[in-house]
């Protein structure tokens, strides 16, 4: 590409990197318990079993709650999607014409597999915490004991870092060279990430306290829907390129 500056562009990947490495934090995507467990204490004045307890405390999430965490599904395809466009720098466009759809295929399968399988478990942990919260009374105190108390002051401070990276990615992205936003899927995808985000932080603000964890959870699957969607958009997108790599290697063999 013409007029490239790489070293703001190579930026912009570091920077893509950074934003899902902070998503993903110490963690993997599902199981994150999103709470700040209350004392030892005050969980037997609940009447909360003290196994109950010890797997609670032992089950802290960084970052916190499975919606931060399942933000790495986009925002990793916008890595890999800048990644591809990086790859077009340093590989001789026949070459890279025929690699891309493979790559593609390859990577948009897996991550429709991965989404499908993330979906699955976190819709069984949204179904797991409506149900004990409305089992009263005492899956009501077991879910208080582990989902009760979402660390909103955390979680916004994840988030606020995030979106000072996803800024920084995309102002380094057009000073590398400003016809990337001519590339429509790219902002695209930036876009949906940025807006995903700022709901995530709406309802870690608005919901009662309580129920801030449900709607973390119900948010994170929303944001693996989008995901889905995208990653199959991807495989099928990739399909015709294929197709015609391997015509195009066909007559020069002929």
């Amino acid at each position: 590409m013409d007029g490239l500056r790489k070293p703001f562009f190579i930026a912009a990947i570091i920077v893509a990197a950074l934003v899902v490495f902070a998503e993903l934090g110490l963690s993997f995507f599902v199981i994150n318990a999103a709470v700040i467990p209350p004392d030892a204490g005050a969980a037997q004045d609940l009447g909360v079993p003290a196994g109950v307890e010890a797997v609670n405390a032992a089950n802290g999430s960084d970052p916190p709650g499975s919606g931060i965490a399942f933000l790495a599904l986009i925002d990793g395809l916008v890595l890999f999607t800048v990644g591809m466009l990086g790859l077009s720098l340093v590989m001789p466009l026949r070459l890279y014409g025929r690699v891309q759809g493979i790559v593609t295929l390859v990577v948009s399968f897996l991550w429709v597999i991965m989404c499908f399988l993330l979906l699955i478990v976190g819709l069984i942990q949204l179904f797991l915490m409506i149900g004990l919260l409305v089992a009263v009374p005492f899956g009501t105190v077991v879910y208080l004991a582990i989902w009760g108390s979402f660390p909103e002051g955390a979680a916004a401070a994840v988030l606020g870092a995030i979106l000072f990276l996803k800024i920084a990615f995309g102002v380094l992205l057009i000073v590398a060279q400003p016809r990337f936003l001519r590339v429509t899927g790219l902002v695209v995808l930036v876009l949906l990430s940025v807006v995903l985000q700022l709901v995530l932080g709406f309802i870690h603000g608005f919901l009662p306290g309580i129920v801030v964890a449900i709607g973390d959870q119900f948010w994170a699957l929303v944001t693996g829907v989008v995901a889905l969607v995208w990653a199959l958009i991807m495989l099928i997108v990739s399909i015709p390129a294929i197709v015609k790599a391997i015509k195009a290697s066909e007559s020069a063999t002929d």
